[in-house]
């Protein structure tokens, strides 16, 4: 199963800070189970959103690897994430070497933090890769940056 948790990057500066967008549908398939009468995003999906986020803002700035999740620092929750929620994901990139990368995130609902973590992420170089992985959400804000620059598609 895959799990896309960014509907659209809202701003980035590829390699140091990015800001995007989710909004969790009634209709996720998890809502069903987590929790039957109080329906909630699990934080392991939340840090998974952090993560994306974190990964898609890098990979913008080196096409040439992927960044994987590695170990995840100071998670902390802060409040739920309920059916129906905007939620605004904040990723800062703190380092970046030829070995790995290090990541402080958040994610607001209505302007307030209910969840955060420190990620550190290790590298698969691209090239090593068997799949021709297309990122939509990237590929988007790649667009919408060449037509803010006047540039055509």
């Amino acid at each position: 199963m895959r799990w896309l948790l960014i509907d659209q990057i809202l701003e980035c500066e590829p390699g140091v800070k990015a800001k995007g967008v989710k909004t969790f549908s009634r209709s996720e398939e998890f809502f069903q189970d987590h929790f039957p009468g109080m329906p909630i995003v699990p934080g392991v999906l939340q840090i998974e959103m952090m993560a994306q986020m974190a990964g898609k803002c890098y990979a913008i700035s080196n096409s040439e690897v992927l960044p994987v999740l590695g170990t995840v620092k100071a998670a902390k929750f802060y409040g739920n994430i309920n059916p129906g929620d905007r939620c605004f994901i904040h990723a800062n990139i703190i380092k970046a070497s030829s070995s790995f990368l290090m990541a402080d995130c958040h994610v607001e609902v209505e302007g307030k933090k209910v969840s955060s973590a420190s990620i550190l992420f290790g590298y698969v170089k691209r090239d090593r890769l068997n799949s021709k992985e297309f990122d939509a959400v990237t590929e988007e804000w790649k667009k919408r940056q060449l037509l803010a620059s006047g540039v055509e598609a």
